[in-house]
């Protein structure tokens, strides 16, 4: 009788951990561009506008399981637009060092931040889609949120007097939006040492395009 491999499949041989069928699917291959730029909510003109890719952390693979599994609670529904206070408006922001294990603890730390804060935006604009070439359908998704309130997510003003300026973001799922505590981070990024302020008549835009090769 002729063996069988893995799983009973003749000719197939199992894998080890070092040698998985999931290593070759990288999720870091999801290329992002975030987008944040200051706009005038009446006329949609543009005033400040910077561009940066992202990174797509672990909290990212167990949401694209749970939406495999059915679990459409999980879809990306709200982004975090996070901003720093700063004595002036000029000043330098220099982003937090950070990798794949960045998440949810990151932004509820912030609460003991006497500068920053994130502003919690529901996505209410449906993503759109696109294709990267003729072999997808629609492999781009883009997001999109806009700033609105004058405070963050843990009360610190958001708005010219106290000269607040966005300077990352951060795409996340919500099961609950009214638990902010269910959040999963699925991807963060940052504008390096750039940064969009907060005007008076001014709101800020975000839209983050993810493509999956």
């Amino acid at each position: 009788m002729r063996r069988t491999g893995f799983l009973g499949v003749k000719g197939m041989r199992k894998t080890s951990a070092s040698d998985s069928i999931f290593d070759r699917f990288d999720l870091r291959r999801a290329e992002g561009i975030l987008r944040i730029f200051s706009f005038d909510p009446k006329t949609g003109r543009v005033f400040r506008f910077v561009e940066t890719k992202n990174l797509v952390l672990y909290g990212g693979a167990d949401i694209l399981a749970l939406l495999a599994a059915g679990q459409a609670d999980y879809r990306i529904r709200t982004m975090y637009a996070e901003f720093r206070n700063l004595v002036d408006p000029s000043d330098p922001i220099v982003p937090p060092v950070f990798d794949r294990s960045g998440g949810i603890a990151y932004y509820n730390g912030l609460s003991s931040d006497p500068d920053t804060d994130f502003i919690r935006l529901a996505l209410n604009v449906s993503p759109s889609f696109a294709s990267s070439g003729s072999n997808y359908a629609n492999n781009v998704v883009t997001f999109f949120g806009q700033t609105e309130g004058l405070s963050g997510f843990h009360g610190k003003t958001f708005g010219e007097s106290a000269n607040s300026a966005v300077f990352g973001a951060a795409l996340v799922a919500s099961p609950d939006s009214a638990d902010q505590s269910r959040d999963i981070v699925f991807s963060r990024a940052y504008a390096g040492i750039d940064k969009v302020p907060k005007q008076s008549g001014q709101e800020i835009g975000i839209t983050w395009s993810i493509r999956f090769n």
